[in-house]
Parts: structure tokens; sequence; C-alpha cells
């Protein structure tokens, strides 16, 4: 698929949570039945572990602790539907009001999975490592089960979307060993170099912070920007180098980004 097709790579959406009774579906905007939808719901819980996230929560007053739980699993095959597969991403929500002692204490357990077609698993796996985190950032808003409500649903949809359909730019540095690693958030600490990669403009930009960089540094640099360009995007971007500070501060406000030292002080 070229690159510049934005369309969406999700078909779908399915959360479901584990209520006082049992498994139960709270959004399902895939055209799966709910029969079907259950059916992939139970399969995803008992692969998971119903028990795995809510022994490891002491506290679910702890908002951190909780939000560590969240896991990714997958893909799954959607039962007889062979070009569909699921992606599942489990996680806890505060359930002050349940009947039930264990799931009051620890969290009611809930698993959200995206249905995508199978012609797209190259692009969502290109963001395999950023699901976890990602949703992380975008679910804040939904601490309690009653948060579960359709409008939020559907707006972790629609930003998870756009996640896999490639209109959000990606950034990353190079470690001191030459590894490029990917950074996730909109505050992000001080380095000597990001990587900017957007494929809507079809951009690789290298951003050297550092005025008194070495050559090696920079030969390291560039031959991880090369590496990714190949691997990650297929030699699609146009590689941009920029060294000026101001520059750079303007380009990391441009991609609302805030780096210490930087867009900061």
């Amino acid at each position: 698929m070229d690159i510049n097709d934005y369309e969406p790579k999700l078909v779908g959406m399915i959360v479901s949570t584990f209520s006082d009774s049992g498994p139960n579906i709270v959004f399902n905007n895939t055209h799966l039945g709910d029969d079907e939808a259950m059916i992939l719901s139970i399969k995803g819980m008992t692969v998971i572990g119903l028990d795995n996230p809510l022994d490891v929560i002491d506290d679910i007053e702890d908002d951190e602790q909780r939000r560590s739980t969240i896991q990714q699993f997958g893909p799954f095959p959607v039962k007889d539907h062979a070009s569909l597969r699921a992606l599942a991403i489990s996680f806890v929500v505060k359930a002050k009001d349940s009947k039930d002692t264990r799931i009051a204490t620890c969290g009611r357990f809930c698993v959200l999975f995206l249905i995508y077609n199978i012609e797209h698993t190259r692009q969502i796996l290109d963001s395999y490592g950023l699901i976890e985190p990602y949703f992380n950032i975008i679910s804040r808003e939904i601490v309690y089960d009653y948060d579960l409500q359709t409008a939020n649903l559907h707006t972790v949809f629609r930003k998870m979307n756009l996640l896999f359909q490639g209109v959000l730019p990606r950034i990353f540095t190079v470690t001191k060993k030459g590894e490029v690693k990917e950074l996730i958030g909109k505050e992000i600490m001080h380095r000597d170099v990001f990587l900017i990669a957007d494929k809507k403009k079809k951009k690789l930009f290298i951003l050297l912070a550092d005025p008194e960089m070495n050559i090696w540094r920079k030969h390291d640099i560039t031959r991880a920007a090369a590496t990714l360009n190949s691997h990650l995007f297929r030699k699609k971007l146009t590689v941009q180098t920029i060294t000026e500070l101001k520059e750079i501060a303007l380009l990391l406000k441009k991609y609302n980004l805030s780096v210490e030292g930087i867009t900061q002080g």
C-alpha cells in the first residue's frame, strides 16, 4: 500500500467488561453481531486471563499503578471472518459501586478489541510498539466504569485510527549505541538528537540539538535515520537535517512537542 493512503485501517472496535454477572459488551461499532462480539470477548478474556491484571493492583486509587496494568495481545483471528483480525488491549477501571467486593476493591477488568482487515496487517504492525503507550495517553479520561460511555469510546476509536492511518508524526531519538528509540508523549526529556517522521509531508527531520556534537556521533545518527527510513517507511521519506536551535524549537512547537531546554525556558 502506498504511503499516501490515509484511509482508516480499523473496521471497528469492541469493548467488553467483566460485569458483576460476567462478560458484557459495552461498545460495538463493527458489523459483527452481538453473539459474535461476545464470542470474541470471551476468547480474549480467556487468553489474557481474568486473574492476571486484578492480582497486581494493591491500591485501585493509585492511578499510575492501575494504568501500569494496561497490556496488549494478539492479533487474534475472528471466528467465521477469515479476512479480519483483532488486537486486544486489557485495562482496569474503578468500580466503586460494584456489589462484587473483589471488583470494588481491585477494579473492573476490561478488554478493548481493535478489528481490522488482514490486508492492513503491515500498517497495523508498523505501529505495534506504540499501541499500549498511546492508548495509555488517549484513555486517561476513562477512570471509572461509568466513563465507558459511547461518546468516550468513539473518541478512543477515532484516535486509535489516527495512529494506524499514519497522519500522526512520530518522534524518535538515537541512543549512544546508535539504536533508534521511539519517544511517546508531548513532554519529552532533552536529547542531543530527535528524529521526526512526518509521513503526510514525506519528511524525516533530523534535529541535532547539540552544537558541539562530534563527527562520529553525527555519522551514527545519519546511519540510524537511514535505517529507520528504510525499514519502517520503505525509503519514502526525504531526510532533512536541522542544526539551528531556533529552527529546532519552532519545528518541535509545530508538532506540539515540549522538550526540556529547547521549547521551555
